[in-house]
């Protein structure tokens, strides 16, 4: 009888260890902020042209990587960053 008992406290402490698997909860990221911050100057199939305040160049990049991926699954590369006298950037990405 004592080892039915213990047998049973036993797996009543297994029980209240394990835990069910956690609902994982996926993030989305957030790109409202950069359509408040940047716009579009110029575009073609072999480059884009956008001009940014208030964000950084490393959140602009991905914007472009995925516009050149859409024409002809191009990369995109970082020709050159122009600062202007308003302090806006305008960044030229390559689609290559």
């Amino acid at each position: 009888m004592l080892r039915v008992v213990l047998s049973f406290v036993a797996l009543l402490i297994l029980s209240a260890c394990t835990t069910e698997p956690k609902e994982e909860i996926i993030m989305e990221p957030q790109y409202s902020y950069l359509v408040d911050n940047m716009v579009v100057i110029e575009q073609s199939s072999r480059h884009v042209i956008y001009e940014y305040r208030d964000i950084r160049i490393d959140e602009v990049a991905p914007v472009a990587a995925v516009y050149c991926l859409n024409q002809g699954n191009k990369q995109a590369t970082l020709y050159k960053i122009i600062l202007r006298p308003d302090n806006r950037r305008r960044a030229t990405f390559v689609c290559e």
